[in-house]
C-alpha cells in the first residue's frame, strides 16, 4: 500500500484527502504543523512515504536540495472554482484586513499585526515576501505572526488579534468568515500544490497515481469533495509548471 502524507490540512477538508486515499488504495497521514516538510527535514529521502502533497515552495526546495533529488512531480495539480484562476492549477495569496482598518495598499501594513500561514506556505507567507521585494519595500517594517494555518489566521482577525492577514485563495473562497474581511490585494497567480513522489518510485506507478487521479473527475463522491474544497477538478502538471516559483525563490537569494 502507497503511503501518502498531507500538509493541506486544516486549511483543506480532511475529507478531501480521505477521498484522494481511497481512490489510490494509498495509507493516508495528516501532518498540519506546516505547508511542506521543514528545512533539514525529508520523510522522502529516508522513504518514510511515497506521496505527498505539499506547498509549491516545499517541491521546488526539495527538488533543489541535492543534484539527485529525493522527489518528483506525479504530474497532477488541481484547478480552483474561482474564476481568477481561468480553470487552470493557480491560485493567489489573499491580502484581507480587518473591519476598521483603513489599509488599502500593502505598504499601508508597514507597522501593523499581520497574519502569515507558515514558512513553507507559499499564499500565506512566501507570497508576501515576494510581494514585498517586488514593490521595493523595506522587509523589516512589517510585523508578521505565523498563526499556524490559514484558518487560524482568518479567527485571529476576527478577533482583533491581527489587523491583516494573507490567506490562500482558495482557503478564503470557502471560509465562513471571509464577509467579515476586505481583500486589498491578490498576490499572485502562483501554481497550486502538486503532488508529489519519492523520485525512485517506479515510473509506471506514478503514471499510474497520475491516471487514478485524472479519472477521479468524474466520481460523484471525488467531485463533491472538490466542490466543499473551492475546487473544480485535477488538472494535468509538469515541471515547467512551477518554475515562477523557482525564479521568485532564487531572487530572494541573490
Amino acid at each position: 500500500m502507497l503511503r501518502f502524507i498531507s500538509y493541506m490540512t486544516p486549511g483543506f477538508r480532511v475529507s478531501l484527502f480521505d477521498a484522494i486515499a481511497s481512490a489510490l488504495g494509498a495509507d493516508l497521514t495528516l501532518e498540519s504543523g506546516a505547508s511542506g516538510p521543514l528545512p533539514g527535514t525529508d520523510p522522502f529521502a529516508d522513504r518514510s512515504f511515497d506521496l505527498g502533497w505539499v506547498c509549491s515552495t516545499s517541491f521546488v526546495d526539495l527538488s533543489l536540495r541535492s543534484v539527485r533529488p529525493s522527489v518528483q512531480l506525479v504530474g497532477v495539480g488541481w484547478a480552483p472554482l474561482d474564476p481568477d484562476s481561468n480553470g487552470r492549477p493557480q491560485y493567489f495569496g489573499d491580502l484581507v484586513v480587518a473591519e476598521g482598518v483603513e489599509a488599502r495598499h500593502l505598504e499601508d501594513l508597514a507597522g501593523l499585526r499581520i497574519g502569515c500561514n507558515d514558512p513553507v506556505s507559499l499564499s500565506g507567507y512566501q507570497s508576501l515576501r515576494f510581494e514585498i521585494a517586488r514593490q521595493n519595500l523595506d522587509p523589516e517594517r512589517f510585523q508578521l505572526t505565523f498563526t499556524g494555518g490559514h484558518r487560524t489566521s482568518l479567527e485571529w482577525l476576527a478577533e482583533g488579534k491581527l489587523d491583516a492577514a494573507v490567506i490562500d485563495s482558495v482557503v478564503y473562497s470557502t471560509s465562513e468568515l471571509k464577509d467579515r474581511f476586505t481583500r486589498i490585494q491578490r498576490m499572485g497567480p502562483w501554481p497550486t500544490q502538486p503532488l508529489i513522489a519519492r523520485s525512485d518510485l517506479a515510473p509506471e506507478l506514478v503514471a499510474s497515481v497520475r491516471s487514478q487521479l485524472l479519472e477521479s473527475n468524474a466520481d460523484p463522491k471525488m467531485q463533491r469533495e472538490l466542490r466543499l474544497a473551492g475546487l473544480d477538478r485535477f488538472v494535468a502538471t509538469d515541471d515547467s509548471h512551477y518554475e515562477p516559483v523557482a525564479a521568485a525563490m532564487r531572487s530572494l537569494t541573490q
